[in-house]
C-alpha cells in the first residue's frame, strides 16, 4: 500500500515536472518567435524606406532629364528659327540683306541666344557666336563701315530696367558694338541702332535679334 502511494507521487511529480519543462520551452519558443518576427519587420520597414528613397530618386533623375530635353529643344527652335547667317556673297549681296545700295552682306543672330529675356547684356552662347562674327569682320571687311540693328518683338517691356522696347533694342545694339570693339573690330566704324519691334518676323523669338550689316566702301 505504501509502495503504491509512493509510485503514485512519484507519478505525479514526473508529470509536474514534465508539464513545466513543456510551458518553460513553449515560452523558449515564444520569445524566440517574437524576436525573429521583430528582426523580419524591421528589415521589411528598412526595405520599403529605401525603396520609398530610389523611387525619389528616379522620380528625381526623370524630372531633371525632363528639363534638359525641354532646354535642348529650346535652343533648337532658336536656332531653327533664327540661326546666324554666314557672310555669303550673292552677286555682291546677302540673301538677308534688305534693299539698300551700299548693303554688301547682313549677318543676323537670335535674341534669345545673345541675350537673357529683358536684359542687354551680351550671354555667354552671344559671346561665343560674336567671336565668330568677329574673326570674319576682321578677315573678310577689314575697313567696310558696319551697322549693328537691334530688334525686339512687339510684347510691352515689363520685368526690365528698360522703359520701351526701342530702348531695349538701342541698348543690346550697343552692347553688341561694344563687344565687336573688345574682340578687335575697330568702333570708329560701328553705329548702333535701335529699330524696337519694327520689321517683325513670322513669330515673336524671330523678331527677336541682333542684324550685323556691312556696307560697301
Amino acid at each position: 500500500m505504501f509502495g503504491s502511494k509512493a509510485s503514485m507521487k512519484t507519478t505525479k511529480l514526473a508529470l509536474f515536472g514534465a508539464a513545466a519543462l513543456l510551458a518553460l520551452g513553449l515560452g523558449g519558443c515564444n520569445s524566440e518567435e517574437k524576436a525573429e518576427s521583430e528582426a523580419l519587420r524591421n528589415q521589411l520597414t528598412q526595405i520599403q524606406t529605401e525603396r520609398d528613397n530610389n523611387q525619389k530618386l528616379l522620380e528625381q533623375s526623370e524630372a531633371q532629364k525632363a528639363e534638359l530635353r525641354t532646354q535642348l529643344d529650346t535652343m533648337s527652335r532658336t536656332r531653327a528659327e533664327s540661326p546666324m547667317q554666314p557672310p555669303i556673297m550673292d552677286g555682291g549681296r546677302s540673301g538677308d540683306s534688305r534693299p539698300s545700295s551700299r548693303e554688301e552682306t547682313m549677318i543676323e543672330i537670335a535674341g534669345d541666344v545673345l541675350f537673357s529675356p529683358g536684359q542687354a547684356t551680351v550671354s555667354a552662347a552671344g559671346r561665343k557666336e560674336l567671336d565668330k562674327v568677329a574673326s570674319t569682320l576682321k578677315s573678310r571687311y577689314p575697313r567696310n563701315q558696319i551697322r549693328v540693328e537691334g530688334y525686339t518683338d512687339s510684347d510691352p517691356v515689363r520685368k526690365s530696367s528698360f522703359g520701351s522696347n526701342d530702348a531695349l533694342s538701342k541698348a543690346r545694339a550697343v552692347a553688341v558694338e561694344k563687344y565687336l570693339a573688345s574682340r578687335g573690330v575697330s568702333d570708329s566704324r560701328i553705329t548702333a541702332v535701335g529699330r524696337g519691334s519694327s520689321n517683325s518676323k513670322g513669330s515673336k523669338a524671330a523678331s527677336r535679334r541682333v542684324e550685323i550689316h556691312v556696307l560697301s566702301n
